[in-house]
């Protein structure tokens, strides 16, 4: 296997040849226009991430291929571009770990704060809610591996991390060198390069699992050397199962009318712990949570071009009306479930 960190212009090196690989053999279709590529990044992202650029007559094309491990979804995006791009990414409090790894051409990244430079050679890990830009110039490769949060959930656990109290700080955004990390970085080139062939291992279901829980726990050991540099008061605790129970119910049955009792009786608990809990590690309240996951549900719908009405969509969901699901669509995505859908059809 070639050398996997250089110095200087690619870092990740052959990475793109094995993702441009299992690209083509995906059949991916190539978006050569700029109306093109934001509804195919739309539909790949199931609605999440939007994109725009600065001059859209400067833009080549994108090809995107998406292939999966476990739980785990890796996504190659390639963009032939001579301007500046940027993506927005919303992710709501039942959203997925994300490893962004830049193959060519660099980018900067920001979720609330300071602007963050992410190089070939590197890692971008965004482990919380919120609304992710990145922004870069000329053509650009990426890998993203997005990780489900169960499994992040049960790999924190099981690895323990230690701390005075018991706690670990997931950050919002986490840079890694792959140079202090270098097995996960093999590892992750083992899979790429695992995806190119046509009898891959790690596309079996079983192989799979266990392909997502070793990767979880390399990137989590990378994750814990940053999280312990940090002050100790900025650390979240580890998640107790009764949460995990918790959003695991309200995923399951957010279509059915749910309140406060419902959620605490199919987690175990009383609904006193239940309001501490999501207070103390989510940040929100068990309805906030109820509220995000039934609109990552709509935004899903709406991506994946299902020829219902905004109305039925609302019914759907466990909306009691659909002006109610427009204020907090509105909210969230900065624009109506109308609009969205016009952007998805090109009209």
């Amino acid at each position: 296997m070639g050398a996997l960190i250089e110095t200087g212009a690619g870092p990740v090196a052959g990475w793109v040849e094995s993702c441009a690989a299992m690209a083509a053999r995906s059949g991916a279709p190539l978006a050569a226009d700029a109306g093109a590529t934001r509804r195919r990044i739309l539909e790949m992202s199931r609605g999440r991430c939007t994109f725009e650029m600065a001059d859209p007559s400067r833009f080549r094309g994108f090809r995107g291929a998406e292939a999966r491990v476990g739980r785990m979804s890796l996504k190659f995006l390639s963009w032939d571009c001579e301007g500046a791009c940027e993506t927005a990414t919303w992710r709501s409090r039942d959203h997925h770990l994300a490893l962004h790894i830049p193959l060519r051409g660099a980018f900067e990244a920001r979720q609330g704060g300071e602007w963050l430079s992410v190089a070939p050679g590197s890692a971008l890990v965004v482990a919380t809610a919120g609304e992710t830009r990145r922004r870069w110039e000329g053509s650009s490769d990426l890998l993203n591996i997005m990780v489900d949060r169960d499994a992040l959930d049960q790999s924190v656990t099981r690895e323990a991390f230690a701390g005075p109290d018991g706690v670990l700080q997931l950050p919002p955004l986490t840079l890694i060198d792959f140079s202090e990390a270098a097995t996960l970085a093999r590892f992750v080139e083992l899979i790429i390069r695992d995806l190119e062939t046509e009898q891959s291992a790690f596309s079996d279901p079983a192989v799979g699992v266990e392909a997502e829980r070793v990767l979880l726990q390399l990137l989590l050991r990378s994750m814990r050397q940053e999280a312990e540099r940090r002050p100790l008061r900025e650390r979240y605790r580890i998640v107790p199962a009764y949460m995990r129970r918790a959003e695991r119910f309200i995923r399951e049955h957010h279509c059915d009318p749910l309140d406060i009792a419902t959620i605490a009786q199919g987690s175990g608990v009383s609904a006193r712990t239940l309001q501490y809990g999501f207070r103390k590690y989510r940040g929100a309240s068990p309805m906030a949570f109820l509220r995000d996951v039934r609109l990552s549900a709509a935004r899903r719908a709406l991506a994946d071009g299902r020829g219902r009405s905004i109305r039925e969509l609302a019914e759907t969901i466990g909306y009691a009306s659909q002006s109610q699901l427009a204020r907090d669509y509105r909210v969230a995505f900065g624009e109506s479930p109308t609009e969205t859908r016009r952007n998805l059809r090109g009209e």
